[in-house]
């Protein structure tokens, strides 16, 4: 994926070109103030994308506390349904 800066001048100039170049170019935009990285601007996909790998990262972190307490899946599986039945 290709990246490019802009800065945030630039990028209130032509936020609707750079809106295209990242869906139609597969650009990653980052943007920048006074130099400085201050944020990306990627595609709906690609955050998508990112914030599912950021869960799984954080279920197999807790899946990894629940087998140091010696806890099954299957456990976990019975008290969130309860839990749930409880809020219905």
């Amino acid at each position: 994926m290709k990246n490019s800066t802009v800065s945030i001048a630039e990028g209130k100039k032509s936020f609707s070109r750079l809106i295209q170049d990242v869906i139609k170019k597969k650009e990653e935009i980052v943007v920048t103030k006074r130099g400085k990285p201050l944020a990306v601007i990627v595609s709906y996909e690609e955050y998508r994308q990112s914030k599912k790998i950021e869960g799984y990262k954080k279920i197999m972190e807790v899946r990894k506390e629940f087998l140091k307490a010696g806890i099954s899946a299957s456990e976990v599986h019975r008290e969130s349904r309860k839990q749930l039945e409880k809020r219905l």
